[in-house]
């Protein structure tokens, strides 16, 4: 694991602020004020007015000194503990307190708990309708005391592992009516004082059947984040986001016996993202500026300080990767609804179209995801270049400040976050996944 400091700089592509004969990355020298150096003082000067000159740079030059501190950037190349069981499709990862890791493997329809100690790979439950058991799709997010939470999306419930990785119970989430999903909160995260954190799609299902485009389901504009209070079942609306499906302008309409659906290709116009911090706080990116709003429920807004980014340019080879990736897994889409619904009478066709934006902006967005560590910082994922073959992360800290840049090695795939350590998948030549642990600063 490689490690390098790069200075901070100011908020896009400036070069960073030099004293000469000021302390700071760029002068090594162990003094504050150099004789040779416009700051030094002249020989007429009184011994008051050099201590007053001293005292006054001395005062301008901490805070710069401070600004410019290097932030480090660790490069997950080596050092790596991989267990030696495999995936076959990873989906989500959760570190219990002791070390081991619970997975969930959505192509085995698994969830298990994997030591690297031992290189046990033990699974939990089993599939079902059990108290106990669960579906598979889900999502695995933190819950109270070190526990951990499994979001069983078809069974609309949640089912509890205890801080060892057992399950000890289920409890019912919202309601099963088609309509009444499409309205509450998607549960995407947890924190440590037993809170969930969602948002819903923002669709609203037209009152009787369709006849025309106008009767179709629409996407309002912008959504809430929603804490939901597990113990007391209080819901409370953090604050309002930009909903992404909105922003792709989607239209689903009734064509014959078939459903047509358009939507536009992301155009890199800069988007809203969110995490919840274990302290019960929400951490927002918006408007494509890389600054978090914080958001304590019952305390309001903080902003943190600003971080330097360099803009990553939109050229046509970012455009098309970005259209061919859409249409590839919305073919994927259709595919699979099209098996599902095969045999069966009076069936309807899908036809999934993706159009191509009006028009583009000059660079990306400074981030494209975050989510938050056991620990409380923040993991944001930057914008790069299309082709990149090495994911970088930005760590903030839990004010919002930049603290380290991570690499991870070319070839390895992201998986999730620890109490100072760091998960990544590697793919075999066979296509099955291998799970890597990385311990970071």
């Amino acid at each position: 694991m490689a490690v390098t400091t790069q200075p901070k700089g100011s908020q896009i592509a400036a070069a960073p602020l030099v004293l000469r004969g000021v302390r700071t990355q760029d002068t090594p020298d162990d003094r504050w004020l150099s004789s040779s150096t416009p700051f030094s003082t002249p020989d007429s000067l009184l011994p008051t007015q050099v201590s007053m000159r001293r005292l006054f740079l001395l005062l301008v030059a901490v805070p710069v000194a401070a600004q410019a501190r290097p932030v480090p950037t660790v490069v997950l190349d080596h050092g790596a503990k991989e267990h030696t069981g495999d995936i076959s499709v990873l989906f989500g990862l959760r570190e219990l307190r002791d070390g081991r890791v619970i997975v969930l493997d959505v192509k085995e329809k698994e969830l298990r708990v994997m030591d690297f100690a031992t290189n046990a790979s033990t699974p939990i439950s089993r599939i079902g309708q059990g108290p106990l058991e669960y579906q598979v799709p889900g999502m695995l997010m933190d819950g109270a005391k070190d526990s951990i939470l499994y979001y069983d999306m078809g069974q609309r419930r949640f089912l509890a592992l205890s801080p060892t990785g057992k399950p000890v119970g289920t409890t019912p989430f919202g309601s099963t009516e088609t309509t009444a999903m499409f309205s509450q909160m998607t549960p995407a995260s947890g924190d440590a004082l037993g809170h969930v954190f969602g948002q819903p799609m923002g669709m609203s299902m037209p009152a009787s059947e369709p006849t025309s485009a106008a009767d179709m389901p629409k996407f309002a504009d912008s959504v809430s984040i929603v804490s939901l209070d597990r113990r007391t079942g209080k819901t409370t609306a953090i604050a309002k986001i930009r909903n992404v499906v909105a922003a792709s302008e989607p239209k689903i309409e009734m064509v014959g016996s078939g459903v047509r659906m358009t939507m536009i290709a992301p155009s890199f116009r800069s988007s809203d993202v969110w995490a919840a911090l274990p302290n019960g706080r929400v951490a927002i990116l918006r408007n494509g500026e890389f600054r978090v709003h914080f958001f304590t429920p019952g305390a309001g807004e903080t902003l943190g300080p600003a971080v330097a980014f360099t803009p990553v340019p939109v050229t046509a080879v970012e455009k098309k990767a970005v259209v061919d990736s859409v249409r590839k897994a919305m073919t994927a889409v259709q595919d699979n609804l099209k098996k599902m619904t095969a045999g069966a009478a009076n069936s309807p066709t899908f036809d999934i179209q993706i159009l191509e934006p009006k028009s583009w902006p000059a660079a990306k967005p400074p981030y494209i995801a975050m989510q938050s560590s056991p620990d409380g910082r923040l993991w944001v994922s930057p914008s790069a270049p299309a082709g990149t073959k090495a994911a970088r992360f930005d760590v903030l800290d839990g004010t919002g400040a930049l603290v380290l840049h991570v690499q991870l090695a070319a070839g390895e795939t992201f998986a999730g976050v620890g109490r100072g350590t760091v998960y990544t998948i590697r793919t075999d030549g066979d296509g099955l996944q291998h799970l890597r642990r990385y311990v970071v600063p």
